[in-house]
């Protein structure tokens, strides 16, 4: 890493962490997803949202939402006719709310996302780069889908971008560990809360 992070150029994305993502009742649990290894990084991420919050760091949510007038003909068709979007994450249910675990508090952004990609048609690289933010620690789920596709996203902005390991999540065991031995290799950093707070404990020692 070029310089480590520091309090004041570093945010905390979180993922995407609805209720049907994540919980009993909602849309992955009914189609039969195992959401255990989803729901163990919960903890991990209350830490970090814990830490982010003690230190007053920047700290984003992201949510997703399926309009009907944002779901084009050619996503809702993107994986041999399937039309799932309509039923997942619909605006006003139960299922797109972010979890009570996870909840933001007052002040903390919430991007409203259409897409994989968390920067796609949202505010969120304004509300970076308006920040003086140089480096995006993402945690969340899916780690296959909406979590590679922000991340990808993040390094090709230039953003210093660094997953928790134990914070992000997909219910298939191989596309977890095929992502992030991926994105360790060829996009950013892959370490827990204490690698990263041990970072920036060094750091500010430094100075």
């Amino acid at each position: 890493m070029s310089h480590n992070p520091r309090t004041t150029d570093t945010a905390l994305l979180v993922i995407d962490m609805q209720n049907d993502f994540v919980n009993e009742g909602g849309y992955f649990a009914e189609a039969g997803q195992n959401l255990k290894v989803v729901r163990e990084t919960i903890p991990h991420i209350k830490k970090a949202l814990d830490y982010f919050r003690e230190n007053e760091m920047l700290v984003i949510f992201t949510q997703t939402m399926h309009f009907k007038y944002t779901n084009s003909e050619n996503w809702l068709n993107r994986r041999l006719g399937s039309s799932s979007a309509l039923k997942i994450c619909v605006p006003g249910t139960w299922g797109a709310e972010i979890i009570k675990e996870l909840e933001p508090i007052e002040g903390e952004p919430i991007i409203i996302k259409h897409r994989y990609d968390s920067f796609l048609n949202t505010d969120l690289d304004l509300i970076l780069r308006s920040g003086g933010i140089r480096n995006l620690v993402i945690a969340g789920t899916q780690t296959n889908l909406c979590v590679d596709s922000t991340a990808r996203s993040a390094c090709m902005r230039d953003y210093t971008t660094i997953l928790l390991e134990d914070g992000v999540s997909s219910p298939e065991k191989d596309y977890q560990e095929a992502f992030l031995k991926n994105f360790h290799e060829n996009f950013g950093y892959v370490m827990n809360l204490d690698k990263l707070k041990s970072m920036m404990t060094d750091q500010v020692k430094a100075e």
